[in-house]
């Protein structure tokens, strides 16, 4: 009997220990990665990020060893990108499990050089997970692995003033396209060349945007006019609300006559200028 009830008391545990106890969950993974330079040397020293397909961004930093950290929020694939001198490692890694170890080696990878006019900032995409754009600036090169689809996104105009950079196309080895978006399949080295057009503000600005900007200009032109004309008409009305006051006062000789007046005008904390006192 007593075995019985045991029994059911242990069951009844087990059945209500999810609904009444928090049990331990299983830590975050963690990410060991390996970084060769192209050269085939450690890449020490060097910022690592990764990025999960949510496009949360993840830091670390290469020891001299090339080897770097990170924990992240979640499994599945990330890419992983690794900033040297001058050039990018873009690669996409697999995390399966709480304890990750991987190697990222350029020397495996094929080269996407990407140049522009200036150091314009793009986007760039794995095909793995293309919906997380990873910024990079151009006149760089970027090794990644042979045989993946890269996606490049350049800004179709960049905003000075008060000149603005347009672009006019982009240039893929023979291939030109007008296009910002381009779609390489990465087979051998390439080069990819970014042709910006150097125009001033006004010719690439929307209508409605140049309406604006010459209101702008006209109100502020009327402000520079009016504003003398306004600040003398304020204080001309500030003396006329502050305008001074006589003061008479008589002295009596011994006679009992009145001597003559003696006047002061008055003004706030001052004396009236003899000008003024014409009006008087």
């Amino acid at each position: 009997m007593k075995k019985g009830m045991l029994a059911v008391l242990v069951l009844a545990v087990l059945l209500l220990a999810p609904a009444g106890f928090a049990f331990a969950q299983a830590p975050d993974p963690t990410v060991t990665l390996t970084i060769i330079a192209p050269d085939n040397t450690a890449l020490a020293n060097a910022p690592v990020y990764l990025y999960d397909s949510a496009g949360k961004k993840y830091n670390a930093t290469t020891d001299a060893s090339g080897e770097a950290s990170a924990t992240v929020s979640a499994t599945g694939l990330h890419d992983v990108l690794a900033v040297g001198s001058g050039y990018y490692i873009l690669s996409v890694i697999n995390v399966t499990g709480t304890t990750v170890s991987a190697t990222v080696n350029a020397t495996t990878m094929k080269k996407v050089a990407v140049g522009a006019p200036f150091a314009v900032e793009f986007n760039i995409a794995r095909g793995e997970l293309s919906a997380v754009k990873i910024p990079l600036k151009a006149n760089a090169t970027v090794y990644t692995d042979p045989g993946t689809v890269v996606v490049l996104e350049f800004p179709a105009t960049v905003w000075g003033f008060p000149y603005a950079w347009k672009l006019e196309k982009v240039k893929y080895d023979t291939i030109e396209t007008t296009n910002s978006t381009l779609k390489i399949t990465v087979t051998a080295d390439t080069t990819v060349s970014a042709q910006y057009s150097k125009v001033l503000v006004f010719q690439v600005l929307p209508t409605w945007a140049l309406i604006a900007m010459i209101s702008v200009i006209a109100v502020a032109c009327v402000i520079v006019v009016a504003a003398p004309k306004a600040a003398k008409h304020a204080i001309e009305a500030y003396r006329d609300a502050t305008r001074r006051f006589v003061k008479h006062k008589h002295t009596i000789d011994h006679s009992g006559q009145s001597s003559q007046a003696q006047t002061w005008f008055v003004r706030r904390k001052e004396f009236v200028r003899r000008s003024d006192r014409e009006d008087w």
